[in-house]
């Protein structure tokens, strides 16, 4: 079989290697099988294979045409016989560039700005040795230095944080730099292994002499022997008694060592002694012996390192892993963040071990299924990780810049020391090359220039200001000096200057402006010196929308070419000026602000007020009611009344209220006062931070802030609510493509022909890229003002909270008739009409009811009834998550063997329920469940929701895990409720 697969791989096209897959199914054998016999015979997988013909090729087409985008150098790729997608073409390009820097015919007047890598060292294996490791590290490179052979040193810190990896660091440090030689020795003793029997461990750690002690039949050299000129390296120390402590003085003070039995200091040793210990210092170490320590080295726990280091070690660990299957290994988002977020006790050690049992789990269920790569799910990792989604609300904003979507891991990738932020480090250059490939790819359909560069200006800009606020929010992790060692001083100290012009003529700017800004100038005044064109086809936007900013950033660029000889084209002071006006920050605060009334019932407003005026200072704008048990929901509405009249400052006032009636107080204030109101329909301290936070700057408007909001902290809002327009307006479908005359009008007129009801229940209207560059922010606004059902279109605006279907699904009969289906589920109403639409026969379609599904847990019946709503587009992809989230909290088990999964309102986009039954019961947390209800509903059917929760707890509900037809169980429910 050997000798079959060698010919197989000699024989095969170098261009598109055989798989492992491909190799089994011309051997008539399993995969796994000859992934051991290829290993045996010292063969590498298909990809690397590949990998050097492939870099080759590209290397040439670089050369040949170095400004060539990702789309064509595919292209080029695939016509060269490989078979490979953009992802590995643009990977392999990237080691191209960075294996072989291209010198270009650079400008002269572009100065030679020299960037300063981190230094690599025997430490940089140890993710965050130049972050939140820094400070103990040196102590570390001192300890080893020291003339002249080093300092003894002890490292403390609790289970699993890295102290034995720490010391292998110092050993390797210690051959680099020259402290012992190349071949010097690292011992490595865990004096745990031996606590039971001191004799033992003794012998072991000092050896001994013949006779010593029954069974000594011969002389035996001991550890500390064997570490002589090297490292002798002793875990768990204080396991040692105190005899051995005592040894050690003596090696420590005169350089020698006595075996046991002996009764001299006999032997010489020169050894650097490094320990390691989870217990405190004074628990079991004699003082005389912590003295002769000199050295002493705590590592912090798991739970005290920044995310963004968390994040990478858990990445070192799944390549690990990828590396001993020999397979790809693919990571569930949400798992991801689990790991990211779950309280690990047991640091490093545990944090390996779960994402191994986890490994483990995947690849048996890889093996059943004969699937290519190592799928994470849910139903992999422990439930005890899963719980760490709890937190998920605290730290998505920071958890979301990490972890994008689920997470594929190779095996030949490299286990590296990467910063955390180093895609905001990186981001810059990803601009150049979006528009480059965004222009291309819209040429390529046949868009005319000015409506593309209407498309990628306007996206462009949305993705720098995105940039920035990924800035702030990850300011508390940036560091100058770490800044300095990407970017280099020069570029540091140019960019400071810049800021200093730029404040003269604007004002205060942001201080995070620093890091963003000097990132991005690094990336252009590389792209310069290389020759590459800087492509700005938006000018026109940008010196319409900020003429002050441009003004500004022209001033900055005569500066620099009269300073420095840089000379930045037009195109690059457009980028500048779009930096400058993010980072703008107006101090004239005594400007009219927008209002904040905090509503909540008892107390909880005004504690929440209180909180905002300590940590944000006193805000004049932000006040607080609280509606008391005394009171009626109209004397409190004729208090809010007064309050916003008061409050209004000609602006607006965001209402934040906590549930019930408070939530429609915006419309009926208003009404009554001709005030504008924008309702948040929750309250939290967060989000009240942040909203007064946001409100404090003059310049922001109501939908200002909302978008802003809505932006990082995902809330329920309520439609904008003017006098008398409510009751006029209807929920509306938009129709979106690039001039808003083309599709757009084909698809408007193809529902309102499929759709008689379209005028009466809703409208369509049309929207254009062309008329609207920022179609984000029509849909913002007009979200702000009625409901959107769905938008439909030739290009996805990503628009969180409505549901998308793509024109080309409108055209196909299949696609309009799920449409109209959509549609004819959808209910359409407004924030009086609390019951319309809301029977439960209604909320429960025939498709949405499962019969004798299979399962054997819970995790898998969430994930399959989750999945099915989010396929017929009742919910966003996020519910999941919410119910996992809210089950680990609250399991919702009762009585009779039924489950109700759920999670509140913020990623419904229709009210729907889900029911499943079970071929065999399953246990939930403490009860056995074999009907599950999963609940989909927002605030508007809470009646309907009242009514299956009423019945679910009757016998007569129960008798449904008898029915076999979706039809019986449904009119069984049906009527149960009724």
């Amino acid at each position: 079989m050997k000798e079959k697969l060698r010919r197989l791989v000699q024989s095969e096209d170098s261009k598109n290697p055989l798989t492992d897959t491909e190799l089994a199914a011309q051997l008539g054998i399993r995969r796994e099988e000859v992934t051991i016999i290829r290993n045996q015979l010292g063969i590498l997988d298909s990809r690397e294979r590949r990998k050097a013909g492939l870099l080759k090729q590209i290397e040439t087409f670089l050369k040949q045409e170095p400004d060539i985008g990702m789309v064509d150098l595919t292209r080029l790729v695939n016509q060269a016989g490989y078979a490979v997608a953009r992802c590995t073409v643009s990977k392999y390009a990237e080691e191209v560039r960075l294996q072989d820097q291209p010198v270009m015919n650079s400008p002269a007047n572009i100065p030679s700005v020299q960037t300063e890598a981190p230094e690599e060292d025997a430490f940089a294996k140890l993710v965050g040795y130049n972050r939140s490791l820094k400070s103990l590290v040196q102590l570390a490179k001192a300890a080893v230095l020291y003339p002249p052979h080093g300092l003894h040193t002890i490292i403390t810190g609790p289970t699993g944080v890295g102290k034995s990896e720490l010391a292998e660091c110092m050993y390797e440090f210690a051959v680099a730099s020259g402290t012992f030689m190349k071949d010097s020795p690292f011992i490595v003793f865990n004096a745990a292994d031996y606590a039971e029997n001191q004799q033992l461990l003794l012998s072991q750690l000092f050896g001994h002499v013949k006779g010593a002690f029954t069974g000594a039949d011969t002389d035996k050299a001991g550890l500390v022997e064997k570490a002589n000129g090297g490292v002798l390296f002793i875990d768990e120390i204080h396991r040692l008694p105190h005899e051995g402590q005592e040894i050690l003085f003596q090696l420590i003070d005169k350089g020698k060592v006595r075996r046991l039995g002996e009764t001299k200091l006999s032997l010489p040793i020169r050894v650097m002694l490094i320990s390691a210990t989870s217990e405190p210092l004074d628990s079991y170490l004699l003082t005389t012996f912590k003295r002769r320590i000199p050295m002493v080295i705590g590592i912090p726990d798991l739970s005290s390192r920044p995310l963004g280091e968390r994040y990478h070690i858990i990445n070192n660990f799944f390549v690990s892993e990828a590396r001993r299957i020999g397979a790809p290994i693919l990571v569930n988002a949400d798992v991801y963040k689990a790991l990211m977020l779950y309280k690990c006790h047991g640091n490093l050690g545990q944090l390996r071990s779960d994402i191994q049992v986890a490994c483990a789990r995947g690849l048996l269920n890889r093996l059943k299924m004969s699937r290519e790569s190592v799928w994470i799910g849910i139903s992999e990792v422990p439930e005890y990780v899963m719980q760490g989604l709890i937190d998920i609300r605290n730290y998505r904003s920071k958890v979301d810049t990490y972890v994008k979507g689920d997470v594929e891991i190779s095996p030949d990738s490299n286990i590296n020391q990467l910063r955390p932020n180093d895609s905001l480090y990186h981001f810059p250059e990803g601009i150049y090359r979006y528009m480059e490939e965004r222009y291309l790819a819209l040429l390529a359909e046949g868009l005319a220039v000015e409506t593309i560069n209407r498309i990628v200006g306007g996206e462009v800009e949305k993705k720098i200001q995105q940039y920035i606020k990924n800035m702030k929010t990850d300011s508390g992790d940036l560091d100058v000096r770490e800044l300095t060692s990407v970017v280099g001083k020069q570029i540091v100290s140019l960019t400071e200057e810049i800021i200093a012009i730029a404040s003269e003529k604007m004002g205060v700017l942001d201080g995070n402006l620093l890091f963003s800004l000097a990132i991005h100038l690094k990336a252009t005044i590389s792209r310069l010196k290389e020759g590459k064109k800087i492509q700005n086809n938006n000018l026109a936007e940008i010196a319409r929308n900020y003429s002050r900013e441009l003004a500004v950033a022209r001033d900055i660029a005569r500066y620099l070419e009269q300073t420095y000889g840089i000379i930045l084209p037009e195109e690059e002071l457009g980028f500048m000026a779009i930096y400058l006006n993010s980072g703008y920050r107006n101090e004239l605060y005594a400007l009219p602000k927008v209002g904040v009334l905090l509503l909540a019932h008892g107390r909880v407003a005004s504690a929440v007020a209180e909180v905002v005026s300590k940590l944000l200072g006193v805000m004049k704008h932000v006040r607080a009611l609280d509606m008391s048990l005394e009171k009626t929901p109209q004397e409190t509405l004729n208090e809010a009344i007064r309050l916003v009249k008061e409050m209004d400052e000609g602006k607006g006032v965001i209402l934040l209220a906590d549930m019930g009636s408070l939530a429609y107080f915006g419309e009926f204030i208003t009404k009554e006062t001709g005030i504008e109101t924008r309702t948040l329909t929750r309250l939290d301290t967060v989000l009240a931070i942040e909203v007064a936070r946001r409100t404090n700057l003059p310049d922001l408007g109501l939908d200002d802030v909302l978008s802003s909001i809505r932006n990082e902290l995902p809330c329920n809002l309520e439609p904008e609510v003017l006098a008398g327009e409510l009751s006029d307006s209807k929920p509306v479908i938009l129709a979106i493509c690039v001039t808003g005359s083309g599709t757009a009008r084909l698809i408007k007129d193809r529902l309102t022909e499929a759709l008689p009801e379209s005028g009466t229940d809703f409208t369509i209207e049309t929207r254009g890229i062309v008329e609207f560059p920022r179609i984000d922010l029509e849909i913002d606004r007009i979200k702000q003002r009625r409901k959107i059902i769905a938008i439909v279109g030739t290009i996805n605006p990503h628009s969180k909270g409505i549901p998308f279907f793509n024109a080309r699904e409108i055209v196909a009969a299949a696609g309009l008739k799920t449409f109209k289906e959509f549609i004819s589920s959808h209910k359409y109403r407004g924030p009086g009409e609390l019951t319309a639409g809301s029977a439960v026969g209604e909320l429960l379609a025939e498709e949405n009811i499962h019969i004798k599904l299979p399962y054997t847990n819970k995790q898998e019946v969430i994930t399959f009834l989750a999945k099915h709503l989010i396929k017929s587009k009742a919910v966003e992809a996020e519910y999941l998550t919410d119910v996992f989230q809210r089950e680990t909290v609250f399991p919702t088990e009762l009585d009779g063997g039924v489950a109700i999964p759920h999670a509140d309102e913020t990623h419904v986009l229709r009210s729907a329920i889900s029911i499943a039954t079970l071929a065999e019961p399953i246990q939930w947390v403490n009860k056995q469940v074999n009907i599950v209800v999963m609940l989909a509903v927002d605030k508007h059917c809470f009646t309907a929701l009242s009514s299956i929760l009423g019945c679910v707890i009757k016998e007569d509900f129960k008798k449904i895990a008898r029915l076999d037809t979706a039809k019986a169980i449904k009119e069984a429910i049906v009527h149960a409720c009724t």
